[in-house]
């Protein structure tokens, strides 16, 4: 037997990407868990998406597959949910390892703050852009 939350239902949510932020192919029932699951993600109580875990969706793994997805991010920003400014890209292996100091290249998704970004001239564009360094 299924018992739903007179109030909430099922309370569908979608699974956003970590990495693009977009919605993925995949839809989680919070059911009456639903507005403590968006409190505690600091999300507004009637959101439609949020990130569940850090898997990359369908399009990011490509990207990952082809280099490494370099994303611009505020300075100071949170290591876990670093805050996004708007520069995507994807670059090679040899450039991350040439201007990244000591990066792994097994992590295909790196987050650069602003200041370093801009230093290196990497674009500041949509994601659907993709520009390759």
């Amino acid at each position: 037997m299924l018992i739903l939350s007179k109030e909430r239902g099922v309370d569908p949510i979608l699974s956003q990407c970590f990495i693009c932020l977009k919605d993925k192919n995949e839809i989680i029932l919070a059911g009456a868990a639903g507005s403590r699951i968006r409190e505690n993600a600091g999300a507004h109580p009637d959101a439609r998406s949020l990130c569940f875990n850090k898997e990359p969706c369908d399009e990011c793994k490509k990207f990952m597959e082809q280099g490494i997805i370099l994303i611009s991010v505020k300075a100071g920003s949170d290591h876990e949910n670093p805050y996004r400014t708007g520069g995507w890209c994807v670059v090679t292996e040899e450039f991350a390892k040439r201007v990244l100091l000591n990066y792994d290249v097994n992590n295909r998704v790196a987050f650069v703050e602003d200041e370093a970004w801009d230093k290196i001239g990497l674009p500041r564009n949509d994601k659907e852009e993709n520009s390759r360094a």
